[in-house]
Parts: C-alpha cells; sequence; structure tokens
C-alpha cells in the first residue's frame, strides 16, 4: 500500500539497484522503509518488482544535479544513503590499459564521492545521518590479477576516513562494509574465474564458510539505523567469516 509507505519514518537512498546484492537488500528494506532507487535502466528495473513500488531514479550519465532535482521536486527527505555500485574482474598488471584503470576507479570510487555531493543540497539530507558503501576484503591485501580491484577498494576505504571527517559536523556518519565472499552478485560471478579446487581453498580462508545476503542486510540495518550506530563513523567495518 504506497500510503501507508508514505507514512514511514525513515527513507533510504540505495544506488545501483540494479545488482543481485542490492535488490536483496531493497526487498527487505522495503518492510519497514521509504525507498528511493537509483538504476541506469529503469525498466529493467521495474520489472523485477512485484509487490511494492519504491521512487526509481534512472540515471546513466552520474549526474547528481539531476538526481537532486527529482528528489527536490518530489521533496524527499533522505535519511540514509547505501551504495552499491561496483565492478569486479581479473585482470594481471601487463594486461592494464589505462581506460580500464580508469573503468574500475570510476566506478568503485568516484561513484561513491560523487554521491555524497548530495549532502549539498541541504533540503534534501537536512535529515540525513548515514552513508554506507560496500567494500572488500581485497582491500586490505591484493591478490594474483587483483591489483585493479584491490587498489580502487582501498581507495574507497579511506574516502570514507576522510568523509566522514567532512561530514562530522552535520552528524552525518560515514562508513564502510569490508565484504567478505557472499555467494551471490560478484561474489556468485567469481565461479566463472576459478576452478572447483580454487573456489574451495577461498572457502576454507573463511572459517565460519561463504556468508550470505541475509548477514549484509543485518550488518546494514545496524549502521543506518539512528541510534544503534550513532557513535561509529569512519570505520571500515569488516564482515568476512573470519577470512
Amino acid at each position: 500500500n504506497i500510503c501507508e509507505r508514505n507514512k514511514l519514518k525513515h527513507t533510504t537512498l540505495i544506488s545501483g539497484s540494479g545488482s543481485e546484492l542490492a535488490f536483496k537488500t531493497i526487498l527487505e528494506l522495503s518492510k519497514k522503509n521509504n525507498l528511493v532507487c537509483i538504476t541506469s535502466n529503469k525498466e529493467k528495473f521495474s520489472k523485477k518488482l512485484k509487490n511494492f513500488k519504491p521512487i526509481i531514479i534512472e540515471d546513466k550519465n552520474e549526474n547528481i544535479e539531476d538526481i537532486a532535482s527529482i528528489l527536490e521536486k518530489k521533496k524527499i527527505k533522505i535519511n540514509s544513503i547505501i551504495h552499491f555500485n561496483g565492478i569486479h574482474g581479473f585482470n594481471t598488471i601487463q594486461n592494464i590499459p589505462k581506460s580500464k584503470f580508469e573503468d574500475f576507479f570510476n566506478v568503485n570510487c568516484y561513484s561513491f564521492l560523487n554521491l555524497i555531493k548530495l549532502t549539498k543540497y541541504n533540503n534534501i539530507t537536512k535529515n540525513l545521518y548515514s552513508i554506507v558503501t560496500i567494500s572488500s576484503v581485497s582491500s586490505f591485501q591484493g591478490n594474483k590479477g587483483l591489483s585493479l580491484y584491490s587498489a580502487s577498494k582501498t581507495a574507497l576505504n579511506n574516502l570514507v576516513k576522510s568523509a566522514a571527517i567532512e561530514l562530522s559536523k552535520r552528524k552525518i556518519r560515514v562508513n564502510s562494509i569490508v565484504l567478505g565472499h557472499i555467494n551471490k552478485g560478484m561474489g556468485k560471478k567469481v565461479k566463472n574465474f576459478l576452478n572447483s579446487e580454487q573456489l574451495k581453498e577461498l572457502e576454507n580462508r573463511h572459517p565460519l564458510g561463504f556468508g550470505e545476503d541475509k548477514d549484509l542486510f543485518n550488518c546494514l540495518n545496524f549502521l543506518i539505523d539512528k541510534n544503534k550506530s550513532k557513535w561509529i563513523t569512519g570505520t571500515n567495518l569488516v564482515l568476512d567469516g573470519g577470512y
């Protein structure tokens, strides 16, 4: 019921909504939150929806001014932001062109910085208190073929720390979740690059086994809660099953 949803107190903006992990989170958050979903393909994203209709913003050019304009026209006040944008891939250093380097850093890092620029629009973010992005355990240790992914996620971690300091005067908290392997989204695609022996070795490096999407949701739900995580900012919170 759309009228009932509008009465919900918390409004969350989610970027990268088309990803599998993001969509799982959207389904859970929709039970208790108003949602604004940013996606590059509105038609495709809309087809996945069933029992609820969040506000959907199609954004193909990362134009933060256009996003802000839509939010202002709809008189939407954001309480939390979750950044899901990300790309993964295996590339040996000898085979990395500049264009590939730019792609990884643009999607994994700059898109988050760009999203933070929404805080310039005080009428939209006056009640914003939490911003969360998804990082990776690869940001803490490199591996063969993961130089671009690791480096871009490390940059993301440090961007979180700087943004947390800059936005602290407005009591806006900024954190990342440093994620281990989950068999959804990009984690599922890893199977395309590893054989069964390598996949088993990867699982053995997680003492508690691979994670589930609900583990990520529980962590996200904690970080966007106004009271439960009110003294946590600038943190790269590790969620990795002991990796």
